[in-house]
């Protein structure tokens, strides 16, 4: 078989194996070694444009930096990385130079020749593939265009696919209002917790937050005041919480914490913090207006004692959150403002 085919073998397996990722991690290792000649030495890295910074959002989601994985960047304007940007309509290769590449690899890596891949989307330029000889020419920048089209096209359609897999997870884990977690991810933190909690004898303890009197300052004030109120309400309440526990914002005016390893007793403790932090902090509402808010929350334990290992855990939970927002509505008709344990 002659160098040629074996290369465009290499190329045809390389697309396939970017279309078979199932993360970012695994996208961006496989974007860091493009298909290669015999003896030869390649690196790439794929950027994207990305100037609204959401791209970077939903790696960050991932639980990583969005420019740790080393074949894959972001970037808000692709004009000033390198001069050939500017005019690149069509896959250039040639030799490197660091005045002028340096943003894409640094001189210390030992590049010597570039193949740069346009990402062209409805006309406008998205991202260019980059990659990086150590060797010298870039062995598969001779093949056809339509070759290194596809490599490119490759790139991309892996990249966006790993992109919108990762929309679909986070839409259904976070809420699109206030940017913290769902009730849908909450409920499914209170079924694991309810495990936990069998297998390891521990109590925990759910608080249900409201935001007491949010419908009246919508009313008076209009609902971006009082989107301001939650925001901050929930910026407060977070800020009382453990980095183990669990926060989400599960309705309208309804925070939720889940707490591990935690009684009925030390929830009410937390409790009370928070409305004191509540109380504290007049929230602004426009330039030169602040509404003073106040919640109401309820709290609900869960008793290893009553628990058995088989037990349905989503009917457990169901419950569980029950007995929380049962508490909390005591809490309300006694007049907001206040804590109370069911």
């Amino acid at each position: 078989m002659s160098d040629r085919a074996v290369l465009l073998q290499r190329v045809l397996a390389w697309s396939n194996g970017l279309m078979a990722v199932r993360s970012l991690d695994q996208l961006a290792a496989g974007l860091a070694q493009p298909p290669a000649a015999d003896g030869e030495s390649l690196t790439g890295v794929l950027l994207l444009l990305d100037p609204r910074h959401e791209l970077r959002r939903l790696v960050a989601g991932e639980g990583t930096e969005p420019d740790s994985r080393p074949g894959l960047r972001f970037v808000d304007s692709l004009a000033g990385v390198t001069p050939g940007y500017g005019t690149l309509h069509a896959p250039w290769s040639g030799p490197y130079h660091p005045a002028d590449h340096g943003l894409l690899f640094a001189a210390e890596a030992g590049c010597r020749h570039l193949a740069l891949l346009p990402l062209p989307r409805s006309g406008a330029l998205t991202g260019v593939y980059n990659i990086c000889s150590h060797d010298g020419p870039v062995a598969f920048a001779a093949l056809e265009s339509a070759w290194l089209d596809h490599v490119g096209a490759q790139a991309l359609a892996s990249a966006e696919r790993q992109l919108q897999r990762a929309r679909l997870l986070r839409a259904g884990v976070v809420d699109p209002l206030t940017g913290w977690n769902s009730r849908h991810y909450f409920m499914a933190r209170a079924r694991e917790q309810v495990a936990a909690s069998v297998r390891d004898s521990e109590p925990a303890t759910c608080l249900v937050i409201d935001v007491d009197g949010l419908g009246s300052l919508n009313d008076r004030r209009g609902v971006a005041a009082g989107d301001a109120v939650l925001l901050e309400v929930g910026n407060i309440v977070e800020t009382q919480v453990r980095a183990s526990d669990s926060f989400a914002h599960i309705g309208d005016d309804e925070f939720a914490a889940l707490l591990p390893a935690t009684p009925p007793q030390l929830a009410t403790r937390l409790a009370e913090r928070i409305l004191a932090a509540v109380r504290a902090a007049p929230i602004a509402i426009a330039p030169g207006q602040r509404e003073a808010a106040r919640v109401s929350i309820g709290i609900a334990g869960l008793d290893p004692a009553v628990l058995e290992a088989g037990m349905d855990r989503k009917a457990t939970a169901d419950e569980w959150l029950s007995r929380a927002h049962a508490a909390l509505h005591r809490a309300k008709r006694a007049g907001g403002d206040r804590c109370v344990a069911g």
